[in-house]
C-alpha cells in the first residue's frame, strides 16, 4: 500500500496543444484564448498535452523517497517537462503510464532519453501500456523497443515494457493503479470502440480522453470514494466523435461525486478563466465542486481529507474542503 502525497498536472490540453499557431499568426487575431495564452495575465490559457504526475510513499517505507509515476507522455512532453519538473524536484521516474497510442499520449516517449543515457538519472524506466499501445510505439519508435533497429550516432533510451490488462489491477512500488476502460471514439472501419484506458489510484480517478464511460467502468469509479475526479472536457458544446463537451463532463462529476472534479484536455475554444468562473456556481446550487485544471497545478493530499492547490504561477494556495 501507498499514500499519495500530491499530483501534478503536466499538461491539460487536448492534442493540438494550446495556443494554436494559426491562431498567433492571423493578422485579425481574432482568438482571444490563444492571445492571451501569451501573456502573464492570461498563461493558465497555454496548455500542453494532457499529462499528470502522480507521486506518493510507501506505507512501509515513511521515510523514503517520494516514488513518482507519470501518465502519458505527448508530443509536448518535454517542453513541459523543461519548466515543471525543476520547480517540483521531479526526477527519476518509477514508472510511465500510457494510456492509449495517440500522438498526444506517447509521441514524446524519445524525450525520456536523458533520464537513461549513461545512467544520468536512472538505468532504465519500466512503461506501462496495453498491447494495441505497444504495437502503435514499436511501429513509431522501434529502436525504443529493440536496439537493432537504432541507426547509429547515439544512444538510445532504456525501456522496460509491462503490458497490462483492463480488468487486472497493477502495482507500481506499492500503490495499485486499477484500469479504467473508456471509449474515446470508433474505428471508421468496423464501427468498434477505441478503448483509452483511465486509472484509479487509492481516492484519485483519472480519465483524459472519453466519449463514453461504460456502466461496469463508472461502477469501479465509485466503487470507493473519490477525493479528486479527472475527467476529459475538449469544448464547451455538444459531445465530440471521440470526447466529452462540458455537459457530458459535468453528468460524470455528479455521479462521481468526488470532493472536485477537475477539467482536462480543453481546446482553444474555451477559456480557461471563463470556464473557471461560470463553473463556481454549482457549488452554491449544487455543492459540486469542478475547475478547469491548469499547467503546472499542484494538488497536495492532506491528512485531514482536505486539498491544497497551489502552483508557481498561481501565488495563492486554495484549500478545497469536504
Amino acid at each position: 500500500m501507498a499514500t499519495i502525497v500530491d499530483v501534478v498536472f503536466v499538461g491539460t490540453g487536448t492534442s493540438g496543444a494550446v495556443p494554436n499557431v494559426s491562431c498567433l499568426t492571423d493578422p485579425k487575431q481574432k482568438c482571444k484564448v490563444c492571445t492571451s495564452a501569451m501573456t502573464p495575465e492570461g498563461q493558465k490559457n497555454m496548455k500542453k498535452n494532457t499529462s499528470m504526475i502522480v507521486r506518493y510513499r510507501k506505507n512501509d517505507e515513511p521515510n523514503g523517497r517520494l516514488r513518482t509515476v507519470l501518465i502519458d507522455c505527448g508530443k509536448t512532453f518535454y517542453d513541459s517537462a523543461l519548466h515543471i519538473f525543476p520547480k517540483y524536484g521531479i526526477r527519476e521516474l518509477d514508472g510511465v503510464i500510457l494510456t492509449h497510442g495517440h500522438a498526444d499520449a506517447c509521441y514524446g516517449m524519445d524525450g525520456l532519453r536523458q533520464w537513461t543515457l549513461g545512467g544520468a538519472v536512472q538505468k532504465s524506466i519500466d512503461i506501462y501500456l496495453n498491447d494495441e499501445t505497444m504495437e502503435v510505439v514499436q511501429r513509431t519508435f522501434p529502436f525504443l523497443v529493440d536496439v537493432r533497429f537504432a541507426t547509429g550516432g547515439g544512444d538510445v533510451a532504456t525501456f522496460n515494457y509491462k503490458i497490462i490488462s483492463p480488468d487486472i489491477p497493477f502495482t507500481i512500488h506499492g500503490l495499485e493503479f486499477m484500469p479504467l476502460p473508456v471509449h474515446h471514439g470508433t474505428y471508421l472501419s468496423t464501427g468498434e470502440p477505441y478503448w483509452c484506458y483511465g486509472f484509479k489510484m487509492n481516492d484519485i480517478s483519472y480519465i483524459s480522453d472519453t466519449n463514453y464511460i461504460p456502466e461496469e467502468t463508472m461502477n469501479r469509479i465509485v466503487s470507493t470514494p473519490n477525493r479528486v475526479f479527472v475527467i476529459d472536457c475538449l469544448r464547451m458544446e455538444v459531445t465530440h466523435a471521440s470526447h466529452f463537451a462540458l455537459l457530458d463532463s459535468l453528468d460524470a462529476a455528479r455521479k462521481v461525486k468526488a470532493l472536485k472534479t477537475y477539467l482536462v484536455g480543453s481546446t482553444h475554444r474555451v477559456d480557461h478563466y471563463q470556464l473557471e468562473k461560470s463553473l463556481k456556481s454549482l457549488t452554491e446550487t449544487e455543492g459540486l465542486q469542478v475547475a478547469p485544471a491548469y499547467d503546472a497545478l499542484q494538488i497536495v493530499f492532506n491528512e485531514d481529507n482536505t486539498l491544497i492547490e497551489q502552483s508557481y504561477i498561481d501565488p495563492k494556495p486554495r484549500i478545497v474542503r469536504p
